[in-house]
């Protein structure tokens, strides 16, 4: 870990596209018996115990399931001492930008979406990527017709996967299966609606039975969603992860020892959550300042994008180092393309029209905040609601706890055992 400190800033840590989300879902074909040409797998780094071939596997993405969090489970904790690893996230290490690495198995350098709230040439404005809007419209871009998988640079890994015709299933709560971000992500994959956690498990455990050999994936954000606003290391977050873990066992201990010993279980995050000491305020004055001097400013949690006209850079690189000061640090897009993997690390060489195309959406400015900082977007003297929600977690930059997240590949059947025990 320690190799992979970014030298531009003390106590941020780069991506590692080697052994990073990415390499998730090439390493789910590849146990599947259909290893995937030109995708890393993360096979060298999963201890001996951890299965190398099976004839299904389910898919627990568990959102912002970080080190801290991990700390705070019952069971994941004996299975990742036997079956587990560390991987790295992207950058940014915001939800979108995550799961569509992972999904699609690309690298936010060759994929479209490298942010939270970004910039798109069409429709020529600011887009939230989780819901696929523009920020204050009524409608989402899909809903005005706009196929938003126009945007892609390249085809990800679920829409040509391999193994023709390898059942397998998406399992998504139903407040966000069909729309936004994930109408993007998971190509040809059907998807499957629950309402309850307990719900998807169990829809999963009757996909599981029923298919001879594909794999599932179960997309929880229920650790993410708390830890934003009560932290990944308070006792509540325990309670929600020993949630998840039960209902998991119980799932498990439902299903047909055949279907069992040939199952996989692989559990990942998209990112960790750095929690907030101090903000920086966004609105007011220094909203008015950004407006007036910059084409648009973007967010992805801990992490701003600037979009610039040609004159605009000198005067708005100044001030923003002056407003942030020693919280964080602003970079220009040549400083971070590195941080995009592939082909802005070296591996390759991206051409012209390619490192436009991405900067046009990454910023031509990209400020990052130090761990422990976030930015407040509103006035907190304006919120008069009794027992207001304060945002105490947020992710986004490269603070350690963001970008490491732990990574299991174990037998199924160990969980039955631990669960029966």
């Amino acid at each position: 870990m320690e190799a992979l400190r970014w030298p531009l800033r003390p106590g941020f840590y780069r991506p590692d596209f080697a052994r990073c989300l990415t390499g998730v879902m090439p390493t789910l074909f590849e146990l599947l018996g259909h290893a995937p040409a030109g995708y890393p797998a993360l096979r060298s780094y999963l201890p001996p115990g951890s299965p190398r071939r099976a004839r299904r596997v389910l898919l627990l993405c568990l959102d912002a399931f970080g080190f801290k969090e991990l700390a705070q489970a019952r069971r994941f904790p004996a299975l990742y001492g036997a079956y587990g690893t560390w991987i790295t996230s992207v950058f940014p290490t915001i939800t979108s930008c995550a799961l569509t690495s992972l999904y699609q198995a690309l690298p936010p350098g060759r994929h479209c979406v490298p942010g939270h709230v970004i910039w798109k040439d069409f429709p020529g404005a600011l887009v939230d990527m989780l819901r696929m809007a523009v920020p204050g419209a009524d409608a989402s871009l899909q809903a005005a017709g706009v196929d938003v998988n126009g945007w892609k640079r390249e085809p990800g890994i679920l829409e040509r996967p391999p193994g023709d015709g390898l059942p397998c299933y998406q399992l998504l709560e139903r407040t966000i299966m069909g729309s936004g971000l994930s109408a993007l992500i998971y190509g040809a994959t059907p998807l499957v609606g629950f309402n309850a956690p307990l719900e998807g498990f169990t829809k999963a455990a009757a996909m599981l039975k029923d298919m001879e050999q594909g794999w599932v994936g179960l997309y929880l954000d229920a650790v993410d969603a708390l830890g934003h606003v009560l932290t990944g290391d308070g006792p509540q977050m325990g309670l929600i992860v020993r949630h998840i873990e039960e209902s998991l066992a119980w799932m498990a201990g439902t299903l047909p020892p055949d279907v069992v010993s040939d199952t996989a279980l692989m559990v990942v995050a998209d990112h960790g959550q750095s929690t907030v000491r101090e903000r920086l305020p966004l609105y007011g004055k220094t909203q008015a300042w950004l407006d007036a001097n910059t084409r648009a400013v973007g967010n992805s949690g801990r992490v701003l994008h600037v979009y610039l006209r040609p004159e605009q850079h000198a005067p708005v690189l100044a001030w923003l180092r002056e407003f942030v000061g020693s919280r964080g640090a602003v970079f220009a897009f040549e400083e971070v393309k590195g941080l995009l993997g592939p082909p802005f690390d070296g591996s390759a060489d991206a051409t012209a029209e390619h490192e436009a195309w991405v900067r046009r959406s990454l910023g031509d400015l990209v400020v990052m905040l130090d761990d422990g900082y976030n930015w407040q977007r509103r006035d907190p003297n304006s919120e008069r609601a009794p027992y207001p929600t304060r945002l105490v977690s947020q992710h986004g930059s490269l603070a350690w706890d963001e970008v490491f997240v732990p990574f299991l590949c174990a037998p199924l059947a160990a969980l039955v055992d631990r669960a029966s025990a």
